[in-house]
């Protein structure tokens, strides 16, 4: 019986074909789920159950990169818990992207600064360097789903840092 239990774990944990889960969320879940490129993001570190996380999908051109109207696309999805929680944002073909996100505390739509953020592979933040380079954040995007989880940050006095630390 203790054999079994532990096949049975080892199958559970098993990487799953797609690399998506079916649990993501927003305007492009679907992405996730049928397979087509896109980056399924796993957010932790909600700082309050409220607002909305916007999540931003940049290419490497260094002229839209961070730049106000430089996104390729934004999904947006209400935050109801300080749970982590999976977002899909579809990609336009395979290549190197970057993820930027804000959560809005307030919903106000403004960057206000009791807000968090992130990007993908989590790069290192100060008060001072708030715009990680794409060498920083880009992460590679085959024919399906690549997952990149992200730590938000948010200003804590004169540093920046996961909400609970």
């Amino acid at each position: 019986m203790r054999k079994f239990g532990l096949l049975f774990t080892i199958i559970a944990t098993l990487p799953t074909g797609s690399g998506a889960s079916a649990t993501a969320v927003g305007s492009d879940a679907a992405a996730c789920t049928s397979g087509r490129p896109s980056i399924d993001v796993l957010v932790r570190g909600f700082k309050e159950p409220t607002g909305t996380i916007k999540v931003s999908l940049y290419d490497g051109n260094p002229a839209r990169y961070l730049v106000h109207h430089g996104k390729l696309r934004n999904v947006v999805v209400p935050v109801r818990s300080t749970a982590p929680m999976e977002i899909c944002i579809a990609v336009p073909a395979p290549g190197v992207y970057a993820v930027a996100l804000h959560h809005d505390l307030n919903g106000n739509g403004d960057k206000d600064r009791a807000d968090g953020g992130g990007f993908s592979r989590n790069p290192h933040l100060t008060i001072f360097n708030l715009k990680p380079a794409f060498n920083q954040t880009g992460i590679r995007v085959g024919n399906g789903p690549t997952r990149t989880d992200v730590t938000l940050m948010y200003v804590r006095g004169l540093s920046i840092g996961p909400a609970k630390s």
